[in-house]
């Protein structure tokens, strides 16, 4: 099914989109949909393998665009303010930010900083990611 929305495609040329966990599931169609609608994409990736199967997707969807891929394990309090820091100092703009990453773990696990894992990726993970990128511009 794809969704049609009058003037998306416009609205979205040209400007650079920053998403979590968007190397599957629904962030991964967002991107590929916003890149094909000419969005440059700044991907937050844990998983290598997956991210560069995304960015071969992203290429082909907006190929004249610079789609970049930082990494992270975003269960982390020090990986969550490294990757925002890092999208910070490189990019002069940041349209739309997508807190898409997330999990639900079964069993109780804690991170190294004795957040619950979950809780850490599903919740601290946003804000922390969302307040380290608030100095950079937004469109």
């Amino acid at each position: 099914m794809t969704l049609i929305v009058p003037h998306t495609e416009a609205f979205m040329n040209g400007k650079t989109v920053v998403v979590t966990g968007g190397t599957s599931g629904i962030g991964e169609i967002a991107a590929e949909r916003l890149a094909q609608m000419g969005a440059r994409i700044v991907l937050i990736a844990r998983d290598k393998s997956r991210a560069h199967a995304t960015s071969g997707r992203l290429r082909e969807r907006g190929p004249r665009l610079a789609h970049s891929v930082h990494y992270a394990d975003l269960t982390r309090l020090a990986e969550m303010k490294r990757v925002a820091a890092q999208i910070a100092s490189q990019e002069p703009r940041i349209d739309v930010l997508i807190n898409n990453a997330g999990a639900l773990v079964g069993a109780r696990r804690v991170t190294e900083d004795g957040l619950e894992y979950t809780f850490a990726l599903n919740h601290m993970a946003y804000f922390v990611v969302t307040e380290g990128l608030r100095g950079v511009r937004h469109g």
